[in-house]
């Protein structure tokens, strides 16, 4: 992988998640840590973000500018995400009860869920704020505090709102899924979230590209043998894709 492709995913995935560590980036990239340090102290020096101890993120005046999470524009869509999210909105019935998570992959299958006239729960403000101006779409927000770095609703409130509610279908994103440790997030007030949301539906679909296969966040969220549907891009590792198949995972591969 070239150094500017490196580069590219590493603001990408800076523009998704509050922080990112070191090894993090360095499992999501296949590269040794040194290499990592080398594209930060580059990106650094462009303006795009600061270093932390052990890590980085995005400069201020980034953040100010292009992320703010009540803009959906401002979601990175990438073609892959793009492509993944469009399979994945493939995979809900017209009219089903859908609980989103939050997350640049989840919002874009949130758009394409558009014509199939979906109930949707959410803590998500960018999917809410989206589903707006859409009548044929019926929107949930539960209750709770707002998380202003990702633009997500958290606390006892909103995990209670979910312990109310029973879905078709939940769609979800993560840090990483390994096949030994499960599936991670880099943020520990989303965890009791999420496992409130998998708790209320009746199937769980996990939406990740390939880069996470593998790969580690800080927070443990629940076993890969918990995750009931995958759907990734066709490049991911052959060897994870067999282990959590071997686990009862559906995986499923989508050509980008």
């Amino acid at each position: 992988m070239l150094a500017e492709e490196r580069q590219q995913r590493i603001n990408e995935h800076l523009r998704e998640k509050e922080f990112c560590t070191l090894k993090e980036l360095s499992d999501m990239l296949k590269v040794s840590v040194s290499t990592v340090r080398r594209d930060i102290n580059f990106l650094k020096s462009t303006g795009i973000l600061r270093r932390t101890h052990g890590g980085a993120r995005l400069s201020e005046q980034v953040e100010i500018e292009g992320s703010h999470p009540l803009v959906p524009n401002a979601t990175v869509r990438s073609e892959l995400k793009e492509c993944i999210a469009r399979y994945c909105a493939s995979l809900i019935e017209p009219g089903q009860t859908v609980i989103m998570d939050g997350g640049s992959t989840v919002f874009s299958v949130a758009r394409h869920l558009v014509p199939k006239h979906p109930i949707v729960i959410t803590n998500s403000l960018p999917i809410s704020n989206l589903y707006s101006t859409y009548r044929q779409v019926e929107v949930h927000v539960t209750g709770g505090v707002v998380y202003p770095r990702l633009g997500v609703l958290t606390g006892p409130n909103a995990v209670e709102g979910f312990s109310k509610i029973h879905a078709d279908v939940a769609i979800m994103g993560a840090g990483g899924l390994d096949v030994q440790d499960g599936v991670t997030n880099t943020h520990a007030l989303l965890i009791d979230m999420q496992l409130a949301m998998i708790r209320a539906a009746r199937k769980v679909i996990f939406c990740m590209d390939s880069t996470k296969l593998g790969a580690k966040s800080l927070f443990f969220l629940c076993s890969a043998d918990q995750v009931q549907t995958l759907v990734t891009n066709d490049d991911a590792n052959p060897a994870i894709v067999a282990a959590l198949r071997k686990k009862g995972v559906d995986v499923h591969l989508v050509s980008c």
